[in-house]
């Protein structure tokens, strides 16, 4: 038997109260909803926007320096000089620091308009002989190749040809410290002479008479023991004319010769036919060795 019971009016009260909860945390949690979703919208374009300014930033930035290092780069070009010996000629320079250097035929040498605190050259190819002006708060510094001398003030003669291994200092007054990036080949002094081999990497220093090896300053030609290519390319850029050899025959021969510049090219090819027995034509500019 069922039995009936009158409502309760507390009933619907608990009931509307329930109801009244679930959606006060509905609420909540729609409100926490929007309020996590905002944030993480702000600190997503926060993030975007600082990514954005950085790396246009990093951009500009890199556009500066190029533009900077390029402005530089022709800024030092353009303030270098280049200065080359004709063959058949020698050139006397005046650098910025009055010291004097004398170029040899077929050679070119590069220096600054103006030196800063370091006087800094590079003879490019060829054969330079430098009087240099005595500094002791500026050192001077010659590159060649791989090499370089640096002296306080000094002079000395370079032969430094790309295509010729054998590179050559001498010196004929005071100092001069030689070397390349990783070592010191030591000090050089008064007559004597650093031979650095380009191929091997390898060097020696000899006693020389060093007055001699540059009395090419003043027409005199004194060559000790070079190689038979170096002797052709000598006396092409003497005489301003090309030789022509069978290299494979001839060019394991070394030379020892002297001659001035006022003698003729006949009187010298003769020198060379007697120490190597070489016969010789001559068509113009056009030189023919052969073996005899």
């Amino acid at each position: 038997m069922t039995l009936w019971r009158r409502p309760d009016p507390g009933d619907k009260v608990g009931e509307e109260h329930l109801r009244d909860e679930e959606a006060m945390h509905a609420v909540e949690k729609e409100m926490l909803r929007n309020i996590h979703k905002d944030i993480l919208g702000r600190w997503h374009f926060f993030k975007t926007t600082t990514a954005r300014y950085t790396i246009a930033a990093s951009l500009l930035l890199m556009c500066c320096c190029g533009l900077l290092y390029k402005k530089l780069s022709a800024n030092d070009e353009a303030n270098w000089i280049a200065v080359s010996s004709p063959k058949g000629n020698i050139k006397n320079i005046q650098l910025p620091d009055g010291s004097t250097v004398w170029l040899n035929s077929g050679s070119i040498l590069k220096f600054p308009e103006h030196f800063g605190k370091t006087r800094e050259i590079e003879l490019v190819d060829g054969e330079a002989y430098f009087d240099v002006k005595h500094d002791d708060h500026s050192p001077f510094t010659v590159h060649y190749g791989r090499l370089h001398a640096r002296v306080l003030g000094t002079a000395f003669n370079v032969k430094f040809y790309k295509n010729i291994s054998d590179v050559r200092l001498s010196v004929t007054r005071g100092r001069v410290e030689v070397g390349n990036k990783s070592s010191s080949f030591g000090v050089i002094t008064l007559g004597k002479e650093v031979v650095y081999d380009q191929k091997a990497g390898t060097h020696q220093i000899r006693l020389i008479d060093a007055e001699k090896v540059s009395a090419w300053k003043s027409n005199e030609i004194n060559l000790y023991s070079i190689p038979f290519d170096e002797l052709v390319m000598r006396l092409e850029n003497i005489y301003n004319v090309h030789i022509n050899y069978d290299h494979t025959r001839v060019n394991h021969l070394t030379t020892t010769i002297h001659f001035s510049r006022v003698n003729t090219l006949p009187y010298v090819l003769n020198i060379i036919k007697t120490i190597h027995h070489l016969d010789y034509d001559i068509n113009g500019k056009e030189i023919y060795l052969r073996k005899m």
